[in-house]
This record gives structure tokens, sequence and C-alpha cells, in this order.
């Protein structure tokens, strides 16, 4: 149980362990098979500006099932975060990257780890652009078709309006010396 927790783990790391959770059996997928039902997408040019923002991608394979969320910025890093389970176990981790996309592939480099003995910096991850819209980031790694959604970041609360003082009936300036 304990190595399906740590394999898992590694999915939260900008979900680079997608053969994890994938059946063995299962086909291999092409970009082109990929994108005949594929929603559709952005141009390649427009990838970066529609990539930015946060989103989440959820997997699960027997007992053991997480979630990460993997935000691109502007300025070409990249933060995730993770929150795995399995049976009575459960592990946070946290990761952080740059990426860069050629033509149709993202590639992302971890920075730094939570867990460096699972995914340790410098590790390269290559991902094949099947679709990219404003709800759905679809690709291809190593074979695997995965499909994250994007996460609506909450606008700021507003400040509470100051609410206006209670005038009092007596004079709060101070009464001058005689």
């Amino acid at each position: 149980m304990k190595s399906r927790v740590i394999t898992l783990a590694t999915l939260a790391l900008i979900a680079a362990a997608v053969p994890v959770i994938a059946d063995d059996a299962a086909p291999q997928v092409t970009k082109e098979t990929a994108q005949q039902t594929a929603a559709p997408s952005v141009k390649e040019e427009d990838f970066a500006k529609t990539l930015l923002g946060s989103w989440r991608l959820d997997m699960s394979q027997g007992q053991a099932k997480g979630h990460s969320i993997t935000t691109y910025l502007a300025d070409g890093k990249a933060t995730s975060t993770g929150h795995f389970e399995a049976g009575d176990k459960e592990m946070n981790v946290v990761a952080k990257a740059t990426w860069t996309l050629e033509k149709d592939q993202l590639v992302v480099v971890v920075t730094e780890s939570s867990m460096p003995e699972v995914m340790p910096p410098g590790t390269k991850i290559t991902q094949t652009i099947v679709s990219l819209n404003d709800k759905e980031f679809s690709y291809i790694q190593e074979g695997k078709q995965m499909t994250e959604k994007r996460v609506k970041e909450e606008a700021p609360k507003a400040e509470p309006k100051a609410q206006p003082k209670a005038e009092s009936k007596g004079s709060s300036k101070p009464k001058p010396a005689k």
C-alpha cells in the first residue's frame, strides 16, 4: 500500500506519472486518434495564453485516489499541489517547475519537490497537447491521454465597507484651556 501512495504522490508533481493510473492493457493513444474526439481547441499560437491559470487532474486506481492542481504563470513558472489517499494513509505533495511550449508540446522541468526521492529536481515531463480551451486541457503523455479541468480562481472578496461612526451627543473636540 505504501508504494501505491508514493506512486500516486508522483502524479501531483505536474501530473507526471500517467502510467500509474492507466490500465496497462489499454491501447496506446496517438495525437491523431485523440483529436478525433477532442473538444474544439485554440490555435497553437494561443496555447501559452490559454494555458495560464490553474488546472485540476483527478485520478484513481483501485482504493487509491487523489487530485493535483497545477498553476501555470506567465513568467514560465508553475506550481503543483496534490492530495492523495490510499486506505487510511493521506499524502500532500508540493512541487515547483518551469514550463515552455515547443509547438504542440508542453515541456515541464521540476525545480523543487517536497518529495525529491520520487520526483527529483531536473525531471523533465513532455506532454503533447491534444486540445486546449478555456475549460479543458487534454494531452498525451507516455502514450496515455489525460484531461485536466480549469479551476476557477476565486476573486478576492471585497473589503467590508466601513460602517459610519455613530455620532455622540457630546462633542468630541477638546475644550480649550482657560
